[in-house]
């Protein structure tokens, strides 16, 4: 239950250990140079496995010690979260003023893992529209049309100009 303080107190918990983890990863690990040499580049199919690597650590409660299972989480972490914040003022999606970052996550997991056809587009792309569905914007009220202004009428050919 949502609501339940000890299911609130576990989940606030987990977040403490993976945005812990995520710090230490990002301080103590870095890409190994053959993937870079490699021409590694981060593609759509590289999300959704950084995003199950996520929920697996999620899932589990549990930190972790593999450095590259952190190093999978935080970059997955990090790019979510600079998405919605490079493109949250856009209209596109609504995030709530109370949202924590664990629910940005979790609804780019969820639509990268019910979504697996779309594995062909950009992972931006598809963490904007994952952030759309989840948090989709309020129906807003079309803006009233401004009255349409009279037009001036043209002078005539033989008329002088007013100064």
């Amino acid at each position: 239950m949502r609501g339940d303080p000890r299911s609130e107190r576990v989940r606030k918990r987990f977040l403490h250990r993976l945005v812990s983890t995520t710090v230490l990863a990002f301080s103590s690990f870095s890409l190994p140079a053959p993937a870079v040499a490699q021409g590694w580049t981060f593609d759509a199919p590289e999300l959704a496995r950084f995003a199950a690597d996520y929920e697996r650590l999620r899932d589990s409660g549990e930190a972790t010690n593999d450095p590259s299972l952190a190093a999978r989480v935080a970059y997955f972490n990090g790019f979510v979260l600079g998405v919605a914040r490079a493109n949250a003022d856009r209209g596109w999606y609504c995030l709530p003023t109370e949202a924590v970052a664990g629910q940005t996550w979790d609804a780019v997991a969820t639509f990268l893992r019910e979504h697996p056809e779309l594995l062909d587009r950009r992972p931006s792309t598809l963490v904007n529209g994952a952030l759309a569905k989840g948090f989709p914007c309020a129906e807003r009220p079309a803006p009233a049309k401004k009255p349409t202004a009279k037009p001036k009428p043209k002078p005539s050919a033989g008329a002088k100009p007013s100064r």
